[in-house]
């Protein structure tokens, strides 16, 4: 798994309210994926920012919350800040990334913070079909019409947006706000407020930062409440709030995550893998593992080295 610092596109979150990019690729798969996972597009990660992500056209699966959603063309994901995801099986030809940072919403209203999570049916499926002609449809047309559209792969150091003219930038705040409000009204988004934010989301990134780049390392959840600055109770309240899990199950699926990696890739032991990662004892992690995965260390290792040949 890994932590994502930039937009898409090299856009820098710090500097940049919106990054809005269109992607237009043959979905025929490469001979090497990552993480040697002929079915995953895009490893699991996480990041600061809030995205968007529409499908424009072809498939693909997407993964977050322990479930797998089909995505077709006119389907919306929506991701807040620090929440884990990855794409799986992809075959679009086309799609919109619409990344947007917590300053944006601080524009309209900086007495409260809070944080915009699912709501309604786009909280119980995961993923949502804008139907064409509706309000948040023809918000989605504008947006479409105002981003620059790249082909992959983009070449490591060029087309990158670093900036947009003030005209583009006004008119992409514009209409991402647009966006969000059609949501809004459509019961697909809602705000949670807490008193933490947007302090707590500075410092619960440099937390999952650690976590992700240091799944091996057992940090209790008072020690994580310490590097936050933060209370026990706040802690634990905020990081739920936040993740939409607990600390102990998030720390758990990194574990496995990396679990699964060395699974494929390393001639490693399942008792070897267990000590490596701090599970305490075998049967704690077989049992974590089937958990979160469906299929125990061996089950995986044994299907996986099947794919391989």
């Amino acid at each position: 798994m890994l932590y994502q610092e930039t937009y898409h596109a090299g856009g820098d979150p710090h500097k940049l309210n919106v990054s809005g990019v269109i992607y237009m690729h043959d979905f025929t798969p490469p001979p090497t994926t990552l993480d040697s996972d002929p079915g995953l597009a895009f490893p699991s990660h996480c990041h600061l920012f809030y995205e968007i992500d529409y499908t424009l056209a072809g498939t693909c699966q997407f993964e977050f919350d322990g479930r797998l959603v089909n995505a077709m063309p006119g389907s919306l994901i929506f991701h807040p800040p620090l929440s884990v995801h990855s794409i799986r099986n992809d075959k679009r030809r086309g799609h919109l990334i619409l990344q947007f940072s917590h300053k944006l919403l601080s524009l309209l209203d900086n007495s409260q913070e809070g944080v915009l999570l699912p709501a309604g049916e786009l909280q119980q499926q995961g993923i949502i079909q804008l139907r064409e002609g509706s309000a948040a449809w023809e918000c989605m047309q504008k947006l479409l019409a105002d981003v620059p559209c790249f082909s992959l792969p983009v070449p490591a150091g060029t087309n990158e947006i670093t900036e947009y003219p003030f005209s583009e930038n006004l008119r992409l705040n514009a209409r991402t706000l647009s966006l969000l409000s059609c949501l809004f009204d459509d019961g697909l988004i809602r705000p949670e407020y807490t008193d933490t934010l947007p302090v707590c989301l500075e410092e619960m990134q440099v937390l999952i930062n650690r976590l992700v780049t240091h799944p091996e390392e057992k940090l209790s959840m008072e020690e994580a409440a310490v590097c936050t600055h933060m209370s026990y109770s706040n802690f634990c309240r905020s990081f739920k709030l936040i993740l939409g899990c607990s600390y102990v199950d998030f720390c758990n699926m990194i574990r496995v995550r990396r679990a699964q990696e060395l699974l494929q890739n390393s001639r490693k032991s399942v008792t070897e893998i267990s000590a490596l990662l701090n599970f305490g004892s075998v049967s704690y992690f077989n049992r974590i593992f089937k958990k979160i995965t469906g299929c125990t260390p061996l089950g995986y290792r044994a299907s996986r080295c099947c794919v391989a040949k």
